[in-house]
């Protein structure tokens, strides 16, 4: 069976035509710049009429939380969207509106071995996991098991205060404090995260890269420079995504494992030395290193999970 599933976040749009038959796989994709569109109909019309498709299912996963389950205006996203309206433009049965990480939570399941970059451990689906990912934003979500089956628990996680761990993440929190009042972990463990380390660098004193000034991405410009100050931003969010990841374990006692989603952490922990960084910041925990130490930790490096996961939530399988 092919569904439709649509990945919406803060900067792009990614359309999908799911095949749920088996492995789940995506047969049909397209990535849209959200700012280039009034909306999700319009791209959503044209992939369609493109791929000569008229799939009865369709989910939307998007960046924000989902309170109204038929219309959502994600805090990081440019428009709104209506799945009454979609169902009734596109010919679908159901449209379902998600958080965009609980749909990388309900896509875990739908990974195989060689999706995965394991940093420690095996993971175990009987016990609680966690998934957590920096993109636009920072998404977190939990799989709990259950009698019924297992139970995906999306949360605003990302948007909890941020807690330093070292003397200088002290001082990026007083940067930070200045500029926005309130710092959640978003704000320095994301992508625009990234470049607000690199400019607190600079405030320090540090050295300006001279390719950053002008780049049209600046975090992406960050994360592929070798230049020193750059390098050392990227030292401090791994620190922090590390030190975050085994903050999420903790909450929920993941001794299934913790997945490192999104489109960052794959590119950036290429790098054993770099995996190491974060992986030993993720077990610095004062009393509770020994149990982190036990905990799988993993790097999604499926591109489509969210994609997949989204597929599952609207057309979930035995």
């Amino acid at each position: 069976m092919i569904v439709f599933a649509c990945d919406v976040g803060g900067t792009h749009a990614r359309l999908a035509l799911v095949e749920l038959e088996g492995k789940p796989r995506v047969v049909a994709r397209e990535v849209v710049r959200v700012v280039d569109w009034p909306g999700l109909l319009e791209p959503l019309r044209a992939f369609l009429a493109a791929h000569r498709a008229a799939p009865r299912l369709g989910c939307v996963a998007l960046a924000g939380t989902v309170r109204d389950p038929r219309r959502v205006q994600g805090l990081n996203l440019p428009w709104a969207v209506d799945a009454e309206e979609l169902e009734a433009q596109c010919g679908f049965e159901r449209v379902l509106l998600i958080n965009d990480f609980e749909a990388a939570a309900r896509g875990i399941d739908a990974l195989g071995p060689e999706d995965l970059l394991l940093l420690q451990g095996q993971p175990n689906p009987e016990r609680p996991r966690a998934v957590l990912g920096a993109g636009t934003g920072l998404g977190q979500a939990f799989l709990l098991p259950s009698p019924a089956g297992t139970r995906v628990v999306p949360t605003e996680g990302g948007h909890r205060g941020f807690a330093p761990t070292t003397p200088l993440q002290d001082r990026l929190l007083a940067h930070q404090r200045a500029i926005h009042g309130r710092v959640s972990t978003e704000r320095v463990l994301s992508g625009p995260g990234l470049a607000a380390i690199y400019d607190f660098l600079l405030s320090e004193g540090r050295p300006a890269c001279p390719t950053i000034g002008d780049a049209t991405d600046r975090p992406a410009a960050v994360a592929a420079s070798g230049h020193a100050t750059c390098q050392e931003a990227l030292g401090v969010f791994l620190e922090i995504y590390g030190a975050e990841a085994g903050n999420v374990a903790l909450t929920v006692l993941a001794d299934g494992g913790v997945f490192l989603a999104g489109g960052i952490a794959p590119k950036l922990l290429a790098d054993p030395a770099r995996q190491e960084l974060l992986r030993g910041w993720f077990v610095r925990q004062g009393r509770f290193r020994d149990y982190l130490e036990g905990i799988p930790l993993a790097v999604v490096t499926e591109p489509n999970l969210g994609l997949l996961g989204a597929a599952l939530a609207v057309h979930p399988r035995a």
